[in-house]
């Protein structure tokens, strides 16, 4: 991995198009280095518990997104989440730069299986796995 690359949010393209809750929580970012999709976003206090670090539920929804987004641009999957297991690592202080990439696994002609990863800096916080619905619109517009 180009850390020098993927821990500078300048390198990263700003979606013109991101989903409602993408684009309410910032999660607004993309970068495409050798073939692998990454997303990231910096952490504001929108996405904070009370102890001023990213919520739980703000890293598991930015990695099912990542996981969604990889999915389609891969293999055209429009998908639906059907299943996500989380591992939480380390914290994401308020203002840190989190970024992060997602692996497909395998794939049947119905569900695939996906891996991610998040990062601050060159250190792992959070990884997930999951199982996702093909959605029968196969091929149409990205859904995310």
């Amino acid at each position: 991995m180009d850390y020098d690359i993927l821990t500078k949010k300048a390198n990263y393209i700003l979606d013109t198009d991101p989903g409602p809750f993408s684009k309410n929580n910032g999660f607004i970012y993309n970068l495409e280095l050798d073939g692998t999709y990454y997303k990231g976003f910096e952490v504001n206090e929108i996405n904070c518990n009370k102890a001023g670090i990213a919520h739980g539920g703000t890293l598991v929804s930015f990695a099912d997104g990542i996981m969604g987004y990889t999915a389609w641009k891969k293999n055209k999957f429009p998908c639906l989440t059907a299943k996500l297991n989380a591992n939480y690592v380390g914290p994401a202080a308020k203002g840190s730069w989190v970024y992060g990439y997602a692996e497909l696994t395998r794939a049947t002609k119905s569900i695939i299986f996906m891996k991610c990863k998040l990062f601050i800096d060159q250190n792992i916080i959070f990884n997930s796995d999951g199982i996702f619905k093909i959605l029968t619109n196969r091929g149409k517009k990205d859904p995310s």
